[in-house]
């Protein structure tokens, strides 16, 4: 247990009605996984709404900002703030119902760029769910608020937009994405690309499926999405455009293929071909300070820095970041390196070895800056990397 914490007694009148938002919020999009101890824990930091621990499934939230605003009868005065409390305990939810590594699936994205896409992904589903959520458990009449992951917020949604279509929509897209793992969730984005944009196109065969769902996770996989959680709603919208241009520039490629050579599985290098590896991402939901308009709009959190170099390295954050989620995002392999925040927690491991053939061939991304930059502090003024890439250097590694 960590300093400042203390449990929540299990015949407590608030820890009965968290389990009943919990399991609520479990029921309206059942999953096979859950992985919640049973264990509350209010915690009095200043800086996090809320958090589940992947290790112990011991879940932790805010008794001055989450727990005391859980009752229906609460005054009509706090419901800004209950309606945050609820928007938490959905977005916990969704974390602790599903895993987040997919170690036997070639296609599994095992770098950061997966918790930006973990993240947005439960901040899309505490959105998309909140009203059916608040009414079902007698809490009617609440608003949710400004997303807490604005930045990840936007360029998932944006970018579930993109691939929805006729043959999957953006609710099966929810449906499939609220049973993770959260590795595979640009898998089950790019399936959403085969299925809508190129059924005719593909061969119906599983290899060719796989392969070229694999490009089009490469088309997808912005070198901002491991800080697109501390970025901006701007921020976000940039980076799904510059998606939204790679994807259909990759869309025309794999159609002049398959046009050209239909028997021809189209070459593709996976993004996890040693398929071996353990990761575990995790996130949880922060309070955002009372600061400027400016900083409340990029609502910068601890950031998770990359070593611009093909390998993976840890860089610790300055002092004044300290707006974690309290959770640990973690590559359980050889050759790690950790960065231990004030909680005692491992709040980032990164793998440390050659990056995969298909990252290696890419252009050499600007990994590791995110919101620290300058420019994503002010979000009219950030800008995507400059150079524009064609159908066969995307640099979105």
């Amino acid at each position: 247990m960590r300093d400042g914490d203390r449990p929540v007694p299990r015949d407590s009148a608030v820890y009965r009605e968290f389990a009943r938002l919990y399991r609520l919020a479990r029921s309206i999009r059942p999953t096979p996984v859950d992985r919640w101890s049973g264990d509350l824990y209010a915690t009095t930091t200043k800086v996090a709404w809320g958090s589940f621990d992947p290790r112990t499934g011991d879940m932790r939230m805010s008794e001055a900002f989450v727990l005391q605003h859980l009752s229906p009868s609460s005054p009509a005065s706090i419901q800004d703030e209950q309606a945050q409390a609820l928007a938490t305990v959905l977005h916990e939810a969704t974390h602790a119902g599903m895993q987040t590594d997919a170690p036997d699936e070639p296609n599994a994205v095992r770098t950061l760029h997966a918790r930006g896409a973990m993240e947005g992904f439960a901040e899309l589903r505490a959105m998309n769910d909140f009203e059916v959520f608040t009414v079902n458990a007698g809490y009617p009449g609440l608003r949710p608020g400004e997303p807490q992951y604005p930045g990840a917020y936007a360029a998932m949604n944006s970018l579930v937009t993109q691939v929805s279509g006729p043959a999957k929509d953006r609710y099966a897209f929810l449906a499939e994405a609220t049973g993770g793992p959260a590795a595979m969730h640009f898998d089950q984005l790019a399936d959403g690309v085969v299925r809508n944009r190129l059924p005719e196109v593909v061969a119906d065969r599983e290899q060719d499926r796989r392969a070229v769902r694999a490009v089009l996770i490469q088309a997808m996989l912005h070198p901002h999405w491991p800080t697109l959680h501390q970025s901006s709603t701007a921020a976000g919208e940039l980076a799904a455009e510059d998606i939204r241009l790679s994807l259909n520039a990759k869309v025309d490629e794999i159609c002049r293929h398959y046009r050209a050579h239909p028997a021809q599985t189209f070459p593709a290098d996976s993004p996890a071909p040693e398929a071996a590896r353990t990761l575990t991402l995790e996130g949880a939901r922060t309070l955002t300070p009372e600061v400027s308009s400016a900083a409340t709009r990029d609502r910068t959190h601890r950031p998770s820095t990359l070593a611009q170099s093909n390998d993976f390295g840890a860089v610790a954050p300055p002092d004044h970041i300290r707006r974690d989620r309290g959770t640990s995002a973690t590559f359980d392999t050889a050759g790690t390196s950790t960065v231990s925040g004030a909680d005692g927690l491992d709040v980032m491991r990164f793998l440390s070895g050659q990056a995969p053939a298909w990252e290696a061939a890419s252009g050499r991304p600007s990994l590791g800056e995110g919101s620290r930059r300058d420019g994503l502090h002010s979000p009219g003024r950030w800008q995507p990397p400059k150079t524009r890439h064609g159908p066969t250097d995307h640099g979105r590694d």
